[in-house]
């Protein structure tokens, strides 16, 4: 319920990455007042110019949520949450996933969240390199990129994740607790990893250890 709600919350900063996540540099604020007044002016005058020119704010803004998969229950909760946000605030949403965790499949998602017009992309990227080119070519496409639970290499508006070598330290130490008071001192651990080049997945195996 956590990690839903606080994707709830990740999908309100996506709708304000929108409108203030740009890579257009800001304009340079005056320092004097002189120059302030002077930049004011030119605004009034610049909105007498535009007389008539309304922005468009009844576009929806398409949101895409791409995950390593579409079986995992983690991955079903998640989308819930963002299907939820985005009914809240009025978005148009897909939920766009492979049905495996394969670095092809994720590719393709992000070529057809592309070719669909996505204003923004959240995803979990299943590898931190094999996706980077694909997002690298959305982004140039204007579209934002927000990173949850697992980052790739592009750079994003926003990644909102749990500490997983955090994370994956408290599991170790609740598990040597447990070990403990069964009288077990001593002995082998056995890790089983999800995906070896999932960035989530080594810091929590990181932090286990």
């Amino acid at each position: 319920m956590k990690k839903l709600l606080a994707f709830v919350l990740s999908m309100i900063m996506v709708m304000a990455l929108l409108a203030g996540c740009s890579s257009d540099k800001p304009k340079e604020a005056a320092s004097t007042k002189e120059g302030t007044t002077k930049e004011n002016s030119n605004k009034k005058e610049d909105t007498k110019k535009d007389t008539g020119k309304k922005e468009d704010t009844s576009k929806k803004h398409k949101v895409i949520l791409i995950t390593m998969d579409s079986i995992d229950q983690h991955w079903v909760n998640v989308d819930k949450g963002a299907q939820k946000a985005a009914d809240e605030l009025g978005a148009e949403y897909k939920w766009m996933a492979p049905d495996k965790k394969d670095d092809a499949q994720q590719i393709e998602r992000v070529n057809n969240a592309v070719a669909d017009g996505a204003d923004a992309i959240v995803i979990a990227a299943n590898g931190p390199d094999a996706i980077t080119a694909a997002l690298d070519e959305a982004k140039t496409a204007g579209i934002k990129i927000v990173y949850v639970d697992s980052p790739a290499n592009t750079e994003a508006c926003a990644t909102f994740s749990t500490n997983n070598k955090a994370a994956g330290k408290t599991a170790g130490g609740v598990l040597l607790d447990e070990l403990k008071a069964k009288g077990i001192s001593e002995g082998k651990i056995g890790i089983v990893n999800v995906n070896p080049s999932t960035d989530s997945v080594v810091q929590r195996e990181a932090g286990f250890r």
